[in-house]
């Protein structure tokens, strides 16, 4: 048995055999000198090949637009800005011109020299150069007339297995037929990774090399919520996942039944909000009809990340994503937090900073990048305050770290509400502004906060990064990177005291509470909302309805006395087992 961890993107399990994508990679083309009467031929080659790749991705773009909605057909607009940008062709033109070498040549050498710059740029560009790659595929793929496969070729649902998952591809998978979605590489703000989130399978991306250990006998495991894949399980982890799987299974059908009320009423009737986090607007839907009493956390960021190369979404598109939503949700709140761009998610051919930054993690991201781009800024205020007269819109700043970067943000908001005012532009003028709790700064600090904000948010995932310096999508380090951290629940105590004490509404909206056996823990340490994948609501719902609050008090109570993570986790799990007799 074999286990790799990953970059968890949807959560879920799967177990069965690997289907692999064959890469459409083509390899190097060799050097081969032409003579100066060929040019005119190479050139007329290079055109035809740029026309065929213009017109298939043309296609793809309608495809995708007509399965999966606009936003996934904006991901081919960015590789149609890229195919049509004059610069590249005429790079291409100059290669064979004056280098006098063959169109394949041409293409191959000066696409891969643009990748490879990219990539010494800054490593967070990787997926920028894959890009560049695929579309180096797509005039070989014409030059040499090669068929490409988009697909694994399935009659069955199997795990779609690949080294690097294409956008392209990732859309044309058949949700009928794809358990789960497993790749080498990969990162959360790739433009596979949107795509694979839409189709909701379980999705883990980036576990490193592991396609050379498989066969056809291969039996794996994808757990969506974990990040993880078993390859050639033993027969007690494959029971253990098969009966985790069953229980699923049974427990949606199950869940879909039932009456969706919007609240989940503890075993000694503690009204619990489960809300739901999304990406795009189409989710909010399946927020609602779940019965979620609002949207705790919608990640605006991916409007970014779908538009196309080197451009930034205008108003109308903020406007039109954020009005879709707040109707969807009729009248229950939706939070929306402004962009939580740079890190590991950048825009395609965007720079925010004029050097690539040592450390992004710890530089120019989220809310301080807001403050310096504020044009870019006041265009998504502007938009988000005329959309609140179609619902109910809450709005939160991601990873404030000081108070002076929250009143700096509300006063960039105020400005902005004020300059409509003078327009006589209609919007709610009473919409609440809170704050992502992400930082140890934050944590500390909190009592200062609770004089100006409306409302807390705690974001786990970055709280817990930043609380154990841990690069959460590293695998060298991935063992100091658990839910379970003592640290991080004193820190969701804390905070939760603290909102407590001066009378603010607080949720958690990390991936911590998407796994069931985490519930009750959260209620023990004072959550009453907490904010989770759409596909989670109904499950989370129920495990609310199983425990008293005088239960989650006793258990995190015993979690305060742990040492370990791994204490905690057992105690969890032990305490899960007891409850559902179903074991993990």
């Amino acid at each position: 048995m074999k286990v790799y961890q990953g970059v968890p993107v949807y959560p879920g399990v799967a177990i069965g055999k690997l289907s692999v994508v064959v890469s459409d990679r083509v390899g190097s083309q060799k050097r081969v000198l032409i003579q100066p009467g060929q040019v005119d031929k190479e050139l007329r080659r290079i055109e035809a090949a740029f026309r065929g790749a213009n017109a298939a991705l043309e296609t793809s773009r309608d495809d995708a637009t007509r399965q999966l909605g606009a936003e996934f057909g904006r991901l081919y607009e960015a590789y149609l800005l890229i195919l049509n940008d004059a610069g590249m062709r005429s790079r291409i033109e100059k290669a064979v011109s004056e280098h006098l070498v063959t169109a394949e040549y041409a293409v191959d050498s000066t696409l891969n020299q643009q990748a490879d710059l990219l990539r010494n740029l800054d490593p967070h560009y990787a997926e920028r150069a894959n890009d560049i790659l695929d579309l180096r595929d797509r005039l070989l793929h014409e030059l040499l007339s090669i068929r490409a496969v988009d697909r694994a070729e399935t009659t069955e649902p199997t795990i779609v297995a690949a080294s690097f998952l294409k956008p392209s591809a990732a859309s044309k998978l058949d949700p009928a037929k794809t358990s789960a979605i497993v790749t080498e590489n990969g990162a959360i703000g790739s433009h596979t990774a949107i795509v694979a989130a839409a189709l909701h399978v379980p999705t883990v991306l980036g576990v490193g090399s592991f396609l050379t250990e498989t066969g056809e006998t291969t039996v794996a495991i994808v757990d969506g919520e974990l990040g993880r894949l078993v390859l050639d399980p033993t027969p007690d982890v494959l029971a253990q996942y098969e009966r985790k799987l069953n229980r699923l299974h049974e427990e949606q059908r199950r869940l879909e039944s039932k009456n969706r009320s919007i609240y989940a009423k503890t075993l000694d009737g503690v009204d619990i909000e489960i809300k739901g986090n999304i990406e795009f607007p189409q989710e909010a839907k399946t927020c609602y009809e779940y019965g979620a009493p609002g949207v705790g956390l919608y990640r605006t960021e991916f409007l970014y990340l779908t538009s196309p190369s080197g451009t930034l979404p205008n108003e109308e598109a903020h406007f039109e994503a954020y009005k879709q939503v707040a109707e969807a949700m009729n009248g229950r709140q939706v939070t929306i937090r402004t962009f939580d761009l740079g890190a590991d998610k950048l825009p395609n051919g965007l720079k925010f900073t004029p050097e690539p930054e040592p450390n992004p993690f710890l530089g120019l991201r989220s809310v301080r990048l807001s403050l310096r781009n504020g044009d870019m800024f006041r265009t998504q205020i502007r938009a988000l305050l005329r959309a609140s007269v179609y619902g109910k819109i809450a709005v939160m700043f991601p990873l404030v770290s000081t108070i002076m970067e929250f009143r700096k943000a509300r006063m960039i908001f105020n400005d902005v509400r004020d300059e409509l005012l003078e327009k006589n532009v209609p919007f709610d003028r009473d919409i609440p502004l809170g704050i992502m709790v992400e930082t140890p700064a934050a944590v500390i600090t909190l009592e200062q906060f609770a004089h100006d904000v409306d409302f807390f948010s705690i974001g786990t995932n970055d709280l817990l990064q930043y609380a154990m310096a841990t690069d959460r999508t590293n695998p060298s380090v991935s063992e100091l990177y658990e839910q379970e951290s003592p640290a991080l629940l004193r820190m969701i105590k804390r905070t939760v005291d603290v909102a407590r004490t001066y009378d603010k509404p607080v949720s958690l909206c990390g991936q911590m509470g998407s796994v069931p056996e985490n519930i009750p823990l959260l209620l023990g340490l004072g959550l009453r909302t907490i904010s989770v994948a759409p596909g989670m609501i109904l499950r989370l719902k129920e495990v609310c309805e199983g425990y008293s609050i005088a239960d989650c008090q006793d258990l995190a109570a015993r979690a305060a006395l742990m040492e370990s993570s791994t204490e905690v986790r057992m105690l969890l799990r032990n305490d899960w087992h007891e409850r559902t007799q179903t074991g993990y």
